[in-house]
């Protein structure tokens, strides 16, 4: 009965909105109105408010009736049976100003977070050019959803409140999302919440979220004006040069060399992520006394999919998106040094022996093929060639430029091959480098054994097992290691393997008696097989080795020995 009662008030109120004079469009309209057009339109004659009424909506960012669909959603979702009480909601306002999400998460119920939405808005014109993302949680569980802050709420308000969780984060810690993973653990299907806790966009920080936040959620700013092109993060429009170059693997995916151009003095810290699941995380320590200008090189193998790189340089976050398709095409041209001779020792940007570093300058142009080609490149202004050369066939191919004998200016570049072409940009007379760089290469994890192992991971994530196995039996063909092992039982365990994957991590206990990831698979299979005394031990003994709240539920729901 009252949601009829609501309808057929809401009815009365938009039929209204076209008659003049009426005090129901005034009631509706006012969220979005300024104080002077609401002084003005109350001191106007009733004979006068009419034509307001139509020409209000002339310049503003939605029209009359797209506005109206709104306040009608918000009232009926939010509100109460006043006209425009949806409007007074922390929700109400943000889907008058940015209309309905382009997606939404909810988390009705769980273990770990109060009820929470995420509304998800691929762009706010205008405000940010990137995805926004926005909670709106229950406090204590009760009452209408409140919007969070990152930082004037912090993770703290999103926690189930018990003494498991009540001591994790400070009341006033500025948590990085790595921080957070660190000492929460949650479940897949709540993992978004981690990434949208802190920050309300990529590359947001601190105060930013607050400037945000304070114009999506003014309607009458918002709708006041068609929206203006504007870029609010600062840190996405001035992060450092990343390089990306992507060429075949041998061991799954496709083989990804990145190099990061920045300063740096304490630390690199680098994330990828998809589907908001850690993929991959690296920390790595620097002790130069002061910022040095860097050049950061890494490789990782990386299955086919949209992932988002995080470069955490001295505290501040860089996003990259990063495309990894299902086969590698040609690159685009780029320039660099001499390579050097190496002795296969599998680093970044390596290819075939030789070590390649990249330089915008450099004299000599390369390019990746997705197999191998002769390259024909050339010179060019306009029709007119003025140097041609080619390369033998490979997958990396690379050429001397000419340095003497063409006249200083622009040229085109090119390389073609059998299948395909590519040109850049080339110009004469600007060949000097702006200063050096110290070249800082991570070269761990390369190993054949243990690449195999990490596109085993991946595909463990995705909940292909045989395809995980697949990998990681390639990795023990190459010689087995803790990490494939563990990978491996892990497989084993959730393919209903239990007695082999029980096998597999008593091996690696042996050698690591303390390792948690480990300890954590033998007490899944010890519940399972239904020896809760066991299984209740070893948890305890994985919890004395690393916190972890879904080890905590996990051990709080064995049956009472």
């Amino acid at each position: 009965m009252r949601k009829f009662i609501l309808q057929t008030l809401l009815c009365a109120a938009l039929a209204g909105a076209a008659t003049a004079g009426s005090s129901t469009w005034f009631d509706l309209v006012s969220p979005v109105m300024t104080n002077s057009e609401k002084k003005l339109y109350v001191s106007l004659p009733t004979e006068a408010r009419a034509k307001f009424e139509e020409d209000f909506w002339s310049g503003k960012a939605v029209t009359g009736e797209e506005y109206f669909k709104r306040i009608q959603y918000v009232d009926s979702a939010f509100g109460s049976i006043k006209p425009a009480s949806g409007a007074n909601t922390d929700p109400g306002r943000v889907y008058l100003a940015l209309g309905p999400p382009n997606r939404v998460t909810r988390i009705p119920s769980s273990r770990i977070f109060v009820p929470l939405e995420i509304w998800y808005y691929d762009a706010v014109p205008g405000i940010l050019n990137t995805e926004l993302r926005l909670i709106f949680y229950q406090k204590s569980s009760m009452g209408l959803p409140k919007l969070y802050s990152p930082t004037g709420d912090t993770i703290r308000a999103l926690l189930v409140p018990q003494s498991a969780t009540r001591s994790m984060f400070g009341p006033n810690a500025q948590l990085s999302e790595s921080d957070i993973r660190n000492t929460l653990k949650v479940p897949p299907t709540e993992d978004e919440v981690v990434s949208a806790s802190v920050n309300v966009a990529t590359g947001i920080k601190y105060t930013g979220n607050d400037e945000i936040l304070g114009q999506i959620t003014s309607p009458e700013l918002i709708l006041r004006k068609p929206p203006q092109t504007k870029v609010s993060s600062r840190l996405i429009t001035a992060r450092p040069k990343l390089d990306i170059l992507m060429t075949p693997s041998d061991f799954g995916g496709l083989q990804v060399d990145f190099l990061l151009a920045t300063r740096a003095q304490r630390q690199v810290d680098i994330e990828v992520l998809q589907d908001a699941v850690t993929v991959y995380q690296n920390h790595l320590q620097l002790k130069f006394a002061k910022a040095e200008s860097i050049e950061y090189t890494q490789r990782l193998d990386l299955l086919p999919g949209m992932y988002q790189v995080m470069f955490t340089v001295d505290g501040k976050t860089y996003p990259y998106p990063l495309q990894v398709k299902e086969k590698v095409a040609m690159s685009e041209i780029f320039r660099t040094d001499p390579a050097t001779t190496v002795d296969r020792r599998k680093t970044p940007f390596e290819f075939d022996g030789q070590q390649v570093h990249l330089n915008p300058t450099g004299k000599f142009a390369a390019i990746a093929l997705a197999r191998p080609d002769k390259v024909t490149w050339m010179l060019r202004r306009g029709a007119e060639v003025f140097w041609r050369s080619s390369s033998p066939a490979q997958e990396f191919s690379s050429i001397e430029l000419p340095t003497t004998g063409l006249a200083p200016g622009v040229y085109q570049l090119e390389a073609v091959t059998g299948q395909d072409s590519r040109t850049a940009e080339f110009v004469i007379g600007k060949e000097n480098r702006d200063g050096d760089a110290a070249l800082i290469s991570y070269n761990a994890n390369l190993a054949p054994g243990l690449r195999y192992a990490f596109v085993g991971h991946q595909w463990l994530l995705r909940g292909k097992l045989a395809e995980a196995r697949k990998s990681l039996d390639a990795s023990l063909a190459q010689g087995a290691t803790p990490e494939s092992e563990i990978e491996l039982a892990r497989v084993d365990a959730l393919d209903g393997r239990l007695d082999e994957s029980r096998e597999r991590v008593r091996r690696v206990l042996e050698q690591r008696p303390d390792d948690f990831q480990a300890l954590a698979i033998l007490a899944f299979i010890e519940t399972r097989l239904q020896d809760y005394s066991v299984a209740a031990e070893l948890y305890r003994h994985a919890l004395s080795v690393q916190d972890s709240p879904a080890l905590r539920v996990a051990l709080a729901q064995l049956p009472k020995q």
